[in-house]
């Protein structure tokens, strides 16, 4: 493995946020159909693009984990971390609403303040190199009283806050991944209107371009001045050496072809192992590990291009 950022702490703690000049890109994960793995790719390709020199940079990157489920905070964080985390209310949740003492799972609370919480007073470092790091927002199970409750309220002062928290994140980071649940709602509305890319996952198998054909009429029907951020589709848990035949028929697609990137997340066991951050592939000594890194270098080298992060 080569062009290897030197690892300085691997240790869970305190992000300190710094500022540059110019504005990160901010990329939303996500498919409308579930079980394509889309956190699976967010914390490899978030984790590489930190870790490693793609295309000769190294970046800082921010990934917010916007799903109730919380399996990307899992992921990267050991269970004492996160849980100390989410006590000192250091998720999403702390963006969207002021005060979660009192959730309710059937009304959506609306703050009266339309101010987030400042960027490092949320933030988890993970990973810090000499310039390049890798922090997350962390998300909670409290956040699916956000997704299922019904607001009696204008939402709009949740969907200020979170954009004013994503303008602060782009002043802070190359590119920022939000890992966003499968289904529409507040969080699927405010990530793609405060995004300038959409990652689409897609395993290739049937169903695969009905989900595809959803994910982009949904990507439309949120884009905020008749402008919709890029897709992009990326086939995940391919075959190794060939093509399927639903990988074939979506390429052949005119709507879709531009939008497929060449490269695939091939099928290899050690994506699906990362827990606690360990087990990411990247460290792994496990078989075929060093083929899949290389796969996942690829891939994170094509979409760095596309997205000029």
């Amino acid at each position: 493995m080569k062009q290897v950022i030197p690892i300085l702490k691997n240790r869970c703690r305190t992000a300190t946020v710094l500022k540059e000049s110019a504005l990160g890109v901010v990329v939303t994960v996500m498919n409308m159909k579930g079980g394509v793995g889309k956190t699976t790719v967010t914390a490899h390709l978030a984790g590489v693009t930190a870790r490693y020199l793609i295309k000769g940079k190294e970046r800082r990157v921010l990934v917010i984990d916007y799903d109730p489920q919380f399996n990307l905070s899992q992921a990267y964080l050991p269970a004492k971390s996160y849980f100390e985390a989410e006590t000192a209310k250091k998720t999403i949740l702390s963006v969207l609403i002021d005060d979660d003492d009192d959730l309710d799972p059937y009304r959506l609370q609306v703050p009266g303040n339309h101010e987030p919480p400042k960027l490092s007073s949320v933030v988890t470092n993970v990973f810090s190199g000499t310039k390049a790091r890798l922090d997350i927002v962390l998300s909670t199970l409290d956040l699916m009283y956000a997704a299922l409750g019904q607001a009696t309220e204008d939402t709009r002062p949740i969907e200020e806050r979170f954009a004013k928290f994503i303008s602060e994140c782009r002043e802070n980071y190359d590119i920022i991944y939000i890992d966003c649940h499968p289904a529409g709602s507040l969080f699927t509305k405010t990530s793609l209107r405060n995004s300038d890319h959409v990652l689409i996952p897609v395993v290739p198998q049937r169903y695969a371009v009905r989900g595809i054909g959803l994910m982009t009429q949904f990507i439309s029907a949120k884009a905020v001045g008749g402008v919709p951020p890029k897709a992009h589709i990326l086939f995940n848990s391919a075959p190794r050496s060939s093509i399927s035949r639903e990988e074939a028929e979506i390429r052949a697609d005119s709507a879709y072809t531009p939008l497929c990137l060449t490269a695939t997340l091939k099928k290899y066991k050690v994506f699906a192992e990362p827990e606690g951050g360990r087990g990411f592939v990247w460290a792994s000594g496990k078989p075929y590990s060093t083929e899949a890194f290389r796969n996942l270098l690829r891939v994170a080298e094509e979409f760095i291009g596309r997205v000029g992060a």
